[in-house]
């Protein structure tokens, strides 16, 4: 399996917003304090975790059987794509078993110093709390929430 990225040249030339940061602080946060005895990180749970971050789930993480629906963003993709071309995290693939991510020393780097200046704080918190097995993602159960009125 081959990964080519390219970054179209609108996504290099515009300022990084607060939003951006937020997105690498996520992404490179979880591939620090979620990995467990994992080296790597699969896609789906990297995806999952980044959603349920964002938006500060709490109780996202009790369920030991299934996993609550989730959505992945435009936003969350072009973060990961920008953060691999610029080596905050780095792409694996291996005979075709999907996507693995890590993070680089580059994206510890910049963890160190986002704890150092004592920004987003509470996403890292949140982050370190989460206690999830690599295998709940290989064959994962969704579950659906319907509303009833």
């Amino acid at each position: 399996m081959t990964i080519d990225i390219s970054i179209q040249s609108e996504f290099l030339d515009d300022t990084p917003n607060n939003s951006m940061f937020l997105h690498l602080t996520i992404i490179c946060g979880a591939l620090k304090f979620c990995l467990g005895q994992s080296k790597k990180m699969s896609f789906i749970k990297l995806a999952y975790i980044f959603d349920k971050t964002i938006n500060m789930e709490s109780g996202a993480f009790s369920s030991k059987i299934t996993l609550s629906p989730w959505l992945i963003s435009a936003d969350f993709k072009k973060s990961l794509v920008i953060s691999e071309a610029h080596e905050y995290i780095e792409f694996h693939s291996k005979d075709g078993k999907g996507i693995k991510i890590s993070i680089s020393s580059k994206g510890e780097e910049y963890i160190s110093n986002i704890e150092g200046l004592n920004i987003f704080q509470n996403y890292l918190d949140y982050l370190r709390e989460i206690k999830l097995a690599e295998n709940r993602f290989e064959s994962p159960t969704i579950r659906c929430e319907t509303n009833v009125y």
